[in-house]
């Protein structure tokens, strides 16, 4: 069920930062001071040429899915886009006082819906020309569902960033690792979720019902990690952004 936090986001105007939880990089005041060290701010603005958004996006509607903080629904905001909704299930008050924080004192005019990504149809969100989902895949726990429900409300096109697997062999096989969620049953992957191959998530998106799609950025390393898959007998991993389209 969609609902918002029973929260007075006038209040957050007085909160300290440090009392927040920023997974991103944000300079409120213009004076230098950031939410995160300076080597995050470099991997988010590489991050932010990866990904490839539309530098222009008047007139535009997006979707940002998971947004936590926000920092892709303001950036999208900032590039024109005369409507962003950001989604998310902000599993703490601390999480959804960050997002409020932010949206106030960056004078955003963001909507926002608490809502599992599950969820999103055109009869709860509407359609967007454009939709973010970004870290978010590999939390999910039916992916392909997901995906689904994604392309039902996409106009024109998904941006999706995920983690993917990496074994020794077989990585043309489309495959996807499911973990729990116990933190102590696996040092290397701690999600309610899984890690999909290149192929999985290729088939993936073709079975959701997008035309077509373009890998434009593959985990950096590839094939030093499936070396070590490989000695190891442990599957490798990094990251992988697609972009699919409706047509």
């Amino acid at each position: 069920m969609t609902r918002n936090l029973d929260l007075d986001s006038g209040r957050d105007q007085e909160e300290s930062i440090d009392d927040l939880w920023f997974a991103s990089p944000f300079d409120f005041g213009g004076d230098g001071k950031n939410t995160k060290p300076w080597h995050v701010q470099r991997r988010f603005r590489r991050r932010m040429r990866l990904v490839q958004i539309p530098e222009d996006l008047t007139g535009k509607t997006v979707l940002d899915m998971g947004s936590w903080d926000g920092f892709w629904a303001f950036e999208c905001e900032r590039r024109g886009a005369k409507r962003v909704l950001a989604i998310d299930n902000w599993v703490s008050e601390r999480h959804y006082r960050t997002f409020l924080y932010a949206r106030d004192r960056l004078g955003s005019k963001i909507d926002h819906l608490h809502m599992d990504a599950h969820e999103v149809s055109p009869e709860t969100t509407g359609k967007f020309d454009l939709v973010l989902c970004f870290g978010l895949l590999y939390h999910l726990r039916h992916p392909l569902l997901a995906l689904e429900k994604i392309r039902s409300v996409t106009l024109d096109r998904l941006i999706l960033e995920t983690n993917s697997l990496i074994p020794a062999v077989h990585e043309q096989i489309p495959m996807i690792t499911f973990f729990p969620g116990d933190e102590t049953s696996s040092s290397l992957f701690h999600y309610e979720g899984g890690f999909p191959t290149r192929a999985w998530l290729a088939s993936a998106l073709h079975s959701a019902g997008f035309a077509r799609y373009e890998f434009i950025y593959s985990p950096s390393f590839r094939y030093l990690k499936k070396l070590r898959a490989l000695i190891t007998n442990t599957p490798g991993h990094g990251r992988l952004i697609a972009h699919a389209f409706v047509k």
